[in-house]
């Protein structure tokens, strides 16, 4: 028994040590590593697969419901009288500002727990409110149905709950970061006033697989897959094409936009799109600014419980207090 157990203890440092010496080697924390690595045991959902493609029909038909223990748990309810769209407030309201957050899922699902869990922590520290719009999904509807519902309950904040634009901090991640570079868009374009900024989280700015870099990075990023990833994207697009600035706002003029910053790491294959925003910016001088951590997974920054996720968020507290 005494030999077994100093096998054990033999094995336990050997790992540890491993472990320790490639987070050194790849500039990373070891608790990323580990994380990284339960996220390759989760099997991917192929909504290719006729069944599953059903399934998400069925289910994005229904309206949202907002989760019981969500709502028990956060200060959190319908705004004004919308079904599909929640208010969520901090303890102590410090500010009048106001974030509108358009949250992520491929454009097929709906907000998970940990987008809650994210949203409470944001705004607390901030003490400002958080304006939630759960836009329809694909592929049930289509990228119209999502970009009249958001427009909406835009055009509710500005118009007739009278707040300045001025006070609009517009967020997003994955596809809802799209959803938000695309909106930005269409208001320069309809002359509708603008958020004062916008921050996006690991953002989904093209549903092309165009970009070479996007294969390149595949076999490091354990929670997508970019041709599911296509797929869904071409989907939620419906008649507008891949190509419209609607469904893949990189497409789009990103001339006189609110000042962006950009949250991306370098094992998601969307890491492709925020470096192709970057060069973008870069050439013609616009107000981006993108934050690149090496060898972050997708959505990293709303990881309970990694460094590269603490240090990531207090630069989105920064950028926001400092706006």
């Amino acid at each position: 028994m005494k030999s077994f157990l100093i096998i054990v203890l033999v094995i336990a440092v050997a790992l540890v040590l491993f472990l320790l010496l490639k987070a050194h080697k790849e500039k990373r924390s070891a608790s990323s590593i580990i994380l990284e690595n339960i996220f390759k045991l989760i099997p991917l959902t192929d909504r290719r697969v006729d069944a599953n493609f059903q399934k998400a029909l069925e289910a994005n038909k229904k309206p949202y419901v907002l989760p019981d223990k969500v709502r028990s748990k956060y200060n959190i309810k319908e705004y004004d009288g919308y079904s599909d769209t929640f208010i969520m407030e901090p303890e102590t309201k410090s500010s009048d500002e106001v974030i509108f957050y358009l949250h992520g899922g491929g454009y097929w699902s709906q907000p998970l727990s940990l987008h809650f869990v994210f949203f409470n922590k944001l705004i607390n520290r901030l003490g400002i409110s958080l304006v939630l719009p759960v836009y329809p999904k694909a592929p049930a509807y289509t990228a119209t149905d999502a970009h009249k519902m958001v427009m909406d309950r835009y055009l509710h904040l500005i118009n007739d709950k009278k707040i300045p634009a001025d006070k609009i901090i517009l967020m997003g991640e994955s596809a809802g970061a799209g959803l938000g570079l695309a909106l930005l868009e269409r208001l320069r374009d309809e002359k509708i006033p603008m958020p004062k900024q916008a921050i996006f989280i690991s953002p989904w700015f093209d549903v092309t697989t165009e970009n070479a870099l996007k294969k390149e990075i595949q076999p490091h990023d354990p929670l997508l897959d970019n041709d599911i990833l296509s797929f869904s994207g071409i989907t939620y697009g419906g008649d507008l094409g891949p190509k419209n600035p609607l469904v893949s706002p990189l497409f789009g003029d990103l001339d006189n936009l609110p000042p962006m910053t950009v949250f991306t790491g370098t094992h998601d294959i969307l890491y492709a799109d925020a470096k192709k925003i970057e060069d973008i910016a870069k050439e013609k001088n616009l107000n981006i600014t993108v934050h690149t951590y090496l060898n972050m997974n997708h959505g990293f920054v709303g990881f309970p419980v990694i460094p590269e996720a603490k240090q990531s968020f207090e630069v989105v507290i920064k950028t926001i207090e400092n706006s």
